[in-house]
């Protein structure tokens, strides 16, 4: 099992989410897995359900997570807008940063 698969499976991750890549920084003490979903994915619309919506846009992100023994881990992602036909577009919530989920968000480069 590579770094890629375990990290998937630990995080519980469904699809279309994966985690694309995992760097380790011993002198930085510091984990970053980068999550993401395949050109295509299609998202349920966070205002209706409606499911089958495209991703309009992406809005990179960055969530600390708990720490990796003594070192830092955070989760890096594109979060999509998707084009709902009811409810035009809306941000969907990442699995992962679902209320009371424990994460927090840290930044938004955009």
């Amino acid at each position: 099992m590579n770094d890629t698969n375990l990290m998937q499976q630990a995080l519980g991750l469904p699809p279309p989410w994966t985690v694309t890549t995992a760097r380790f920084d011993a002198e930085a003490h510091r984990l970053d897995i980068e999550i993401d979903f395949a050109p295509g994915s299609r998202f349920a619309c966070p205002s209706c359900g409606a499911a089958d919506c495209p991703a309009y846009d992406t809005e990179r992100m960055t969530w600390r997570h708990l720490n990796f023994f003594q070192h830092q881990a955070y989760l890096n992602a594109r979060v999509p807008r998707v084009r709902c036909e009811k409810c035009g577009v809306k941000k969907i919530a990442a699995p992962w940063a679902r209320p009371d989920s424990g994460f927090t968000c840290c930044s938004r480069p955009w």
